[in-house]
């Protein structure tokens, strides 16, 4: 009787929870003891659906690309449902493989902010067996206010439109940071053409779910004192602290969202998948501290 007791009075402390902590997302699927925290502003699993207006409104989600492509699978972490996306065999850039949409904070409803100095974003990825990561594609990442998704395939930042953090896999799997971020004082980051390979010096498996994590503080506007860390499966990978993110004081230089981007390319054919692959995503979150791997506990 008290075990029946106990779980009942859990399982309303979790409704509770649930209701007042997260601020934004998926808030009746969060994790357990990500729903204790005070901390977490968006949680996105794909366990209440995907493209669907109610789906767009909770995630901020503003336009899609190739979104009727790919489909939510009852297979996925933890026994639970994730995004199954597609990379047709051929396919270039992404308008013909993988699927793209921005998530932007102040579109959520239930959202505080919006525009954030400082955040951590986690999310899971899994390259299926027998994934052709050919030369590299994209994958999501942090990205800053307004129409910061706008800030990739060749469209540099000044300083003033915002930026992208976007993640590449390489070849055989490695994993690199794309960055497009203004350049910086000191010489290091910022390119004058396409994003800025930055290494974390780790090689993804095929068919394991790899955790994802990034950290981002902007610093002051016209100064080389950004932060950008880097944790993969719980081993931080990145611990930068000279990049630039703004020339300006606006509402572009913040972290605004998550640009959830991901299509093999370039835009030659020699970067098409060779045959149809496919990778899955899940478990979405952003918080003002260190969010960490997923507890069962």
């Amino acid at each position: 009787m008290n075990t029946l007791r106990e779980n009942i009075l859990f399982l309303c402390f979790m409704v509770f929870a649930t209701n007042i902590f997260a601020a934004a997302g998926d808030t009746a699927t969060i994790e357990k003891r990500l729903a204790m925290r005070d901390d977490v502003e968006f949680f996105g699993g794909f366990e209440q659906g995907y493209n669907d207006a109610s789906w767009k409104s909770r995630w901020g989600i503003p336009w899609m690309e190739r979104a009727t492509e790919n489909e939510v699978v009852g297979n996925g972490f933890k026994g639970g449902k994730s995004l199954r996306v597609k990379y047709p065999k051929g396919g270039v850039g992404p308008s013909e493989t993988g699927g793209q949409f921005p998530i932007v904070f102040r579109n959520m409803d239930g959202i505080q902010e919006g525009l954030y100095h400082e955040l951590y974003l986690r999310y899971y990825l899994k390259f299926e067996e027998g994934f052709d990561f050919n030369r590299g594609g994209k994958l999501p990442g942090l990205m800053g206010g307004g129409d910061s998704w706008g800030r990739s395939g060749g469209h540099q930042p000044d300083g003033t439109n915002g930026w992208t953090l976007r993640f590449m896999w390489r070849s055989e799997g490695r994993l690199v940071v794309y960055a497009y971020v203004p350049k910086s004082g000191n010489g290091k980051w910022g390119n004058d053409k396409w994003g800025q390979d930055i290494a974390c010096d780790f090689k993804a498996e095929q068919g394991k779910w790899h955790c994802i994590e990034q950290y981002v503080n902007v610093g002051t506007p016209g100064n080389d004192d950004g932060i950008l860390k880097v944790w993969i499966d719980g081993k931080e990978r990145l611990n930068i602290t000279d990049m630039r993110f703004w020339n300006v004081e606006n509402d572009y230089g913040p972290v605004g969202g998550i640009c959830f981007s991901t299509f093999h390319g370039g835009n030659t054919a020699d970067w098409a998948p060779r045959i149809d692959s496919y990778a899955q995503f899940d478990g979405f979150v952003t918080a003002k501290k260190r969010v960490g791997e997923f507890c069962v506990e």
